[in-house]
Order: structure tokens, then C-alpha cells, then sequence
């Protein structure tokens, strides 16, 4: 139940920098000049005010396709550590950008799955060629670029080209390399401060900009007159993630505990609820926001907010028993009315239904069992029983590497889950949420397959049909490259959520 570190880490190197949203007139020369190149920066990088890792920015010049451009390699590292597990995420990004700051090329190297994950992008007049490696197989995908959409390594640059003054304000985009799409950005220069740096207090501007995903991102940096960031502050799923301008010796020193399942769990008030229940019912409140924009609602939960008050309201969650007349048999035959469920049918970077090995064991398991919801009922079993070494030493697992370890918390149930029912004809998704357990309730993932109706299940917990504590936050229903979006309504509700148990 950690997928919170997760989304917390790979969301990181996308807030602490900005790109341009609108075309910019760019002097080459003024360019080199600006960026005064070679720049190389070590950053101290703390979660919750505890050291956690480091972030290491180098940009030079360079050459590609053979013209001059600007090369950034930023590497992250970052350790959490809580009792006797270890959680280590690596992440290399290195980008091309032209002197007229349009992108060219991009490379993104990460471990967050304990094997390495490659993203590799080429621009070509306005669309990013982009092939994603991940446990030996590569997905290969295009995405459009607008022309006004840059890296956000240019944003000193254009920050000082329009010379920054208290009170400025800018729309500008930034082409995400972890969403890989543009998403509008707003800045503001908020005012002027001072920082201490190896024993010189530097004038900065302190900048927010707010990015407009998952509700609102707002991150805020301090940037001198030079273009140089000092300090940048990511309040980021409830707790705060900060990069300090210092020297390598201090950035590469050793991490600390950082307890983040302590300090994100949710201790409800009211009555205790009861395991395997097939009924919620809670007050849910929310510090700020609108908690019909945090909470899904479908044929399982039902919200009622308050009139006078949209981030509080009443909770029902009812789990329907299940109508095995309405089960249909394998292979589903998808009319008009249901081809949307053949999306949930495909493979993913993160789920490869479609791999030998995963369709073999699925086979195996069902043995020959054709009632689409008696399948699924297997293969959760197979999952909850065989995944046996349920630890948390693992950032994010393919369904492909979890069949291979047999490892992994509920991110790996999940997927390894998803993926086996895919790979015989089981429509099936991911839910994400929290999930009442011993104590509290705990950020969680859990999946969800279609028998006629979707059904929710979980193999983590060993439950066929995942009970009422299992509260489904809002989010996507379909799973990208990177599985970001199942982070919107842990960003909207972490650290903001109270909960009480009514019955």
C-alpha cells in the first residue's frame, strides 16, 4: 500500500522547473549567453524535512542531427527508508534543445519497478516519436508537440528575457516527460526574498507556478538574477518535497527515515468498521476543495454533498452481490453497446497481457473454467495465494516481472491480476483509493473486472469481491505510460481527508 511514494517520486522532476506556453522571439546567441553554459548544480532534496536523496543538473552544449543545441542531464535519487525496508527510485532525464528552444530529443531512465524502465522520444515537426521499454518490451507511441510548447529547463532564460519584476504574470506550457503531453502553466513572481548560500545571502525572486493537472500543482522556487534556482518548495500530496541549491559532498550524504505511511494513513472517527462488510456508510471532509471532484461516484459509491458546503457530504458504498445468471461466458462477445470494453482488453507498459508467459498461467489457472466471473475468481486466489512475499521493496512491478518474482504489494496484486484476466478475455481496470485496515485507512490499489457489470475485487487482501472499506478516489480508468493519473485523487485528498464511520 505505497503507491503513494510512488506518484510522489515520479512527479518530482516534472515540478521543479517551467516551459513557455507562448511563441517566443529567441536570439541564438542571446540564448548561449543567458543559459552561460556549462552549469553544474547539486541539489539536497528533503521529504517531510528529512534528507531523502539528491538531485544533480548538468547543461552543456552539444550537437544533434548536426546542428548546436543545449543538453541537460538531470539525475535524481531518492531513498525512502522506513524500519528495515529500503525503497530506492533512480531517475535519469537528458533532453535536446534547440538554440531556437524547441525540443528535439528526450531519454528518461528509471528503477522505480526494480527493473529499468526507458522512455525515448525524437521530435519531428510538431509530433514526439516516442518507444517505452520496460521488463524487455517495447511500446512504441506518438504524441503531438505544440510549437509553443518547450522544455522546462528554458524557463530562466525566459523569466530574465522579459525581466523579472515583482508582480509578473505568465501563461506558459510545459511539455511533461511524465505524462507526456503539454499542460498549461501559470507564473507568478510573488516577491523578492534572500537565501543563504555557502555563506552569502543571494538575492532572489520567489516564483509560484501552478500546473494544471490532478486539480492544481502549485510549486515555488527561488531564482536569482542570474537564472540560477536555489531552492524550490513542491507541496505535493500533503507533504512537502524541497531541493536546496549545495555542494556534492552534501547532496550525495546519507538519507534519514522517512516514515510516509505513518504520516499519510486516515484514522476515522465514529464506529469501527467491520471487515468484509458490504456496506459504508461515512461523513467525508475535506480541508479544501470539492469532494465530488476527489471521490469517484458510480454504481458502488454514491456521494451526497452538502448544499452549503462542496468539500463535505455523505458517503454510501454498497457492494451488490453478484448475479451469476448474468455472467457471461468466455470469450466475450462485445456488441455495439460495449465495444468501450475492448480498451480494457489491452496490454500497457505496466500490464503485458498480451506476453506468452502471462496468458500461459492464465490458462493453467482457470483449467478449463469458461463463466467469466468463476475465472475471475480463480485467478484472484492464484494471485492472493502465490504473489506469498507481500513486501514493500519494490517502487512500481510489471504484471510481467511480479509473475516472475512472485513479490510485491498491492501495486503488483494488481497488475499481475489485470493482466492475467486480459490475457483471456476478462475485461479489467484499475481502482485506486484507500482501503480500511486494521486501524486506518491506508492509500491502496485494487482491481476491478467486467462479469456482466464491473465488479470490484482484491487480491491483496484475499477478498473475491473487494468489501465496503474500499473507498475509489477519483482518477482515470485507463492506465498510461507512467500510471500518473491515478494520482489525482490521492494529490486531492492527502493529508485533507477526514473521515466518519456512520455505519
Amino acid at each position: 500500500m505505497k503507491h503513494t511514494e510512488f506518484f510522489a517520486i515520479c512527479l518530482l522532476a516534472t515540478l521543479t522547473g517551467l516551459s513557455s506556453g507562448g511563441a517566443v522571439d529567441v536570439d541564438p546567441v542571446e540564448v548561449e549567453r543567458m543559459f552561460r553554459l556549462p552549469q553544474d548544480d547539486w541539489l539536497n532534496l528533503e521529504l517531510m524535512g528529512t534528507k531523502a536523496g539528491y538531485a544533480h543538473i548538468y547543461m552543456d552544449n552539444a550537437v544533434y542531427e548536426g546542428k548546436d543545441v543545449i543538453r541537460t542531464r538531470i539525475d535524481m535519487v531518492i531513498e525512502v527508508k522506513r524500519g528495515d525496508w529500503d525503497l530506492r527510485f533512480e531517475n535519469t532525464r537528458i533532453s535536446y534543445i534547440g538554440r531556437d528552444l524547441i525540443p528535439r530529443r528526450f531519454t528518461v531512465t528509471s528503477n522505480e519497478t526494480g527493473t529499468e524502465k526507458r522512455i525515448e522520444g525524437r521530435v519531428k515537426e510538431g509530433v514526439a516519436y516516442i518507444e517505452t521499454t520496460l521488463a524487455g518490451k517495447t511500446t512504441q507511441s506518438e504524441k503531438p508537440i505544440p510549437p509553443d510548447a518547450i522544455f522546462e529547463q528554458t524557463i530562466p532564460y525566459l523569466l530574465l528575457k522579459e525581466g523579472m519584476s515583482v508582480g509578473d504574470e505568465h501563461q506558459l506550457r510545459i511539455f511533461n516527460l511524465d505524462l507526456l503531453q503539454s499542460v498549461n502553466t501559470g507564473v507568478k513572481v510573488v516577491r523578492e526574498d534572500k537565501i543563504n548560500y555557502e555563506g552569502n545571502s543571494v538575492p532572489v525572486y520567489v516564483v509560484e507556478y501552478t500546473m494544471d493537472i490532478m486539480g492544481g500543482i502549485t510549486t515555488v522556487a527561488w531564482i536569482s538574477s542570474e537564472g540560477r534556482t536555489y531552492r524550490t518548495e513542491i507541496p505535493l500530496m500533503g507533504f512537502p518535497l524541497v531541493l536546496t541549491k549545495t555542494d556534492m559532498q552534501t547532496a550525495l550524504g546519507e538519507a534519514g527515515q522517512v516514515d510516509v505511511i505513518l504520516n499519510t494513513k486516515i484514522y476515522p472517527q465514529g464506529k469501527q468498521p467491520i471487515a468484509n462488510s458490504s456496506r459504508l456508510k461515512a461523513a467525508l471532509r475535506l480541508g479544501e476543495g470539492n469532494l465530488k471532484e476527489a471521490v469517484k461516484i458510480d454504481h458502488r459509491q454514491n456521494l451526497i454533498s452538502a448544499v452549503d458546503s462542496p468539500n463535505s457530504g455523505i458517503l454510501e458504498i454498497n457492494v451488490p452481490a453478484v448475479d451469476l445468471s448474468n455472467t457471461p461466458s468466455l470469450p466475450l462477445s462485445l456488441d455495439g453497446s460495449q465495444i468501450e470494453l475492448a480498451q480494457f482488453l489491452k496490454s500497457s507498459v505496466y500490464i503485458q497481457a498480451d506476453h506468452p508467459a502471462i496468458h500461459a498461467e492464465a490458462v493453467e489457472v482457470l483449467d478449463g473454467e469458461t463463466n467469466s466471473w468463476r475465472a475471475a475468481t480463480k485467478l484472484c486466489r492464484w494471485v492472493y495465494e502465490n504473489v506469498s512475499d507481500k513486501n514493500l521493496q519494490t517502487g512500481f512491478g510489471s504484471s510481467i516481472q511480479t509473475l516472475k518474482t512472485l513479490e510485491g504489494d498491492c501495486t503488483e496484486h494488481t497488475v499481475l491480476f489485470i493482466a492475467l484476466a486480459r490475457s483471456v478475455g476478462i475485461p479489467a481496470r484499475i481502482c485506486a483509493g484507500i482501503v480500511f485496515q486494521r486501524d486506518a485507512f491506508y492509500y491502496h490499489f485494487w482491481p476491478e473486472v467486467y462479469a456482466g457489470e464491473w465488479i470490484a475485487m482484491e487480491p491483496t487482501l484475499g477478498q473475491l469481491q473487494a468489501d465496503a472499506n474500499h473507498i475509489q478516489l477519483a482518477g482515470s480508468t485507463l492506465e498510461s505510460d507512467s500510471m500518473l493519473e491515478y494520482g489525482e485523487g490521492v494529490l486531492r485528498t492527502l493529508n485533507q481527508l477526514e473521515i466518519e464511520v456512520i455505519e
